[in-house]
């Protein structure tokens, strides 16, 4: 009786780490959409109003969602105490709690590490350039979700019965 409780608890236990993987997938994704919408704000911003990079980036948080504005915040604040743009973007990107997948977070500090250096113009094409890359990222992403989510919840339960098998 106590082994067959122990295979219960493996199976839901390893059950249960692939649903949570499936869970972070889709967590990933809703961070994505966060970051395009907080990036459409941001060009409205820079676009219209001609404040400093820390009050516009405080200014687009304040409209956007939890994940964004807390890296815009961050990022603020950073560069508020005399960090370089780069330096700002990778520290407060490693603060929040973001699940961004590599390439995303990549064109979210390449553009960040070079935002302000250019003219309306340039700002306006990389941010551009940057929503392209995010918006291929979320497609690549729902491409696969479904495939993938399946994936890891099977491979969790899987892998739960296949060690409850050599234990019981």
């Amino acid at each position: 009786m106590i082994r067959w409780i122990g295979a219960i608890m493996i199976v839901a236990g390893a059950g249960s780490f692939g649903i949570g993987m499936t869970a972070r997938f889709y967590r990933q994704q809703r961070q994505l959409r966060s970051f395009l919408q907080m990036l459409e704000i941001l060009k409205c911003e820079l676009t219209y109003t001609l404040f400093p990079l820390p009050k516009l980036c405080r200014i687009t948080a304040e409209r956007s969602d939890r994940i964004p504005s807390d890296f815009l915040r961050q990022y603020a604040d950073l560069l508020d105490r005399g960090a370089s743009r780069s330096a700002a973007a990778r520290n407060a990107l490693e603060r929040i709690n973001c699940t961004l997948p590599p390439d995303a977070s990549m064109a979210v500090l390449e553009l960040f590490g070079t935002l302000g250096r250019y003219d309306i113009a340039g700002e306006d094409r990389l941010l551009t350039l940057t929503q392209q890359r995010l918006k291929a990222a979320l497609e690549r992403g729902e491409a696969e979700k479904r495939p993938i989510a399946k994936g890891y919840a099977l491979l969790g339960v899987c892998t739960g019965a296949g060690i409850a098998i050599l234990l019981v």
